[in-house]
């Protein structure tokens, strides 16, 4: 089983996961739908580009990203099963085996012509930054954030993927500049300029994933990728009125200099103050994937009418508790616990689903426990 064939010819990687359709691909990356034969279950492998594999200081790179990614335990996180190197179709790669997420990603309800409410984006956004600051908190900057890599669980509970690996192919293979126009629009202009990431390019690129999310359309785009990159450095984030209340704090995240934009922590605070004003979130309409989605194909993959869309993709009956009645906070962390006219309903205190009650009120009810909880 040298060259990662398993008896029959059925591909089996590192002697245990039986790989399956592929599920996209980027010109770094491959993700595959896996099964684990070792533990029966249903996994997602991502392959790292042969040529790539092969160079120690990615070696060496991917090592120390992979085991302090594996450190990092939160519930907008994927859960990391394995990684390491393995023959593959006669070349060696690396590869990371992680959980089997299939709720699709915000880049498929964006494609589908779903643009979110005010009060949606508030709970996404609040939710994706708890990831990030558990990142950012052991000195990890995921480097890739977009919509693509927004997934959601058969839980319906988003994830943020694919935490540090773009910023490590990216240094060996020429950085921003490198990436499809599709990709590289989400970039930060310190990115853009080929300096060092930081946390707050993170926030940069999440800002624009929570325009786009309002919008569907990115700031800044231009006809291709070097355009795209020079249109952001040294410009201020254009922010619409229809915002409302989100205006004012997008527009501080996406500032060009990023000494000038908020923390994560900051940022979800933000986010909780403005929903004061905002209505309850309707929950959101997920999309049933057979795997989980692609992240550069998707990124690129032209909008469907959602008029034309087959019923059967859809999953009207997921409602994620979370963004129908906003977040409870996890203890771990220090960003916004939004007990919102809510009851727990599983009493745990480490991942709880909640409820609305009868008579839902806006969300500025609970804002002085918010104020409470983050001073």
């Amino acid at each position: 089983m040298s060259d990662g064939q398993a008896p029959g010819g059925t591909p089996l990687l590192a002697g245990r996961y039986r790989i399956g359709a592929r599920l996209g691909s980027s010109v770094d990356i491959t993700l595959m739908d896996a099964f684990d034969e070792r533990l029966g279950r249903q996994v997602v492998v991502r392959l790292v580009h042969p040529d790539l594999s092969g160079m120690a200081n990615v070696q060496q790179q991917f090592k120390e990203l992979l085991l302090a990614v594996e450190s990092v335990q939160h519930p907008n996180l994927p859960l990391l099963y394995d990684f390491g190197r393995a023959p593959w179709n006669g070349r060696v790669v690396l590869y990371t085996v992680g959980e089997r997420l299939t709720g699709g990603s915000l880049r498929d309800l964006i494609d589908r012509g779903r643009a979110l409410t005010p009060s949606q984006v508030v709970v996404l956004g609040i939710e994706a930054f708890k990831a990030l600051d558990a990142l950012h908190r052991r000195g990890l900057v995921h480097g890739d954030v977009r919509p693509g890599t927004l997934v959601f669980g058969a839980d319906s509970r988003v994830r943020v993927t694919d935490a540090g690996l773009a910023a490590i192919l990216d240094s060996v293979s020429g950085g921003a500049a490198t990436r499809i126009n599709d990709v590289a629009k989400y970039s930060s202009p310190e990115a853009a300029v080929g300096a060092p990431l930081v946390p707050q390019s993170d926030i940069y690129s999440l800002c624009l994933t929570l325009v786009e999310a309002l919008t569907r359309t990115v700031p800044f785009v231009g006809e291709s990728t070097a355009a795209t990159l020079s249109n952001r450095v040294d410009r201020l984030l254009p922010v619409s009125a229809e915002f409302g209340p989100l205006a004012a704090v997008l527009e501080r995240a996406g500032r060009p200099n990023w000494s000038d934009r908020w923390t994560a922590v900051e940022f979800a605070r933000a986010l909780a103050g403005a929903a004061g004003s905002l209505p309850p979130p309707e929950p959101l309409r997920l999309v049933s994937a057979g795997g989980e989605p692609d992240t550069a194909e998707a990124a690129s993959a032209p909008a469907t009418d959602p008029a034309t869309e087959p019923a059967a993709e859809l999953q009207p009956e997921v409602v994620n508790p979370e963004l129908a009645a906003l977040v409870i906070g996890d203890p771990t962390s220090d960003l916004p616990m939004l007990p919102l006219d809510i009851t727990i309903a599983d009493g745990s205190g480490t991942l709880p689903f909640v409820r609305r009650r009868r008579g839902r009120r806006r969300l500025a009810i609970a804002l002085g426990v918010a104020v409470a909880v983050l001073a």
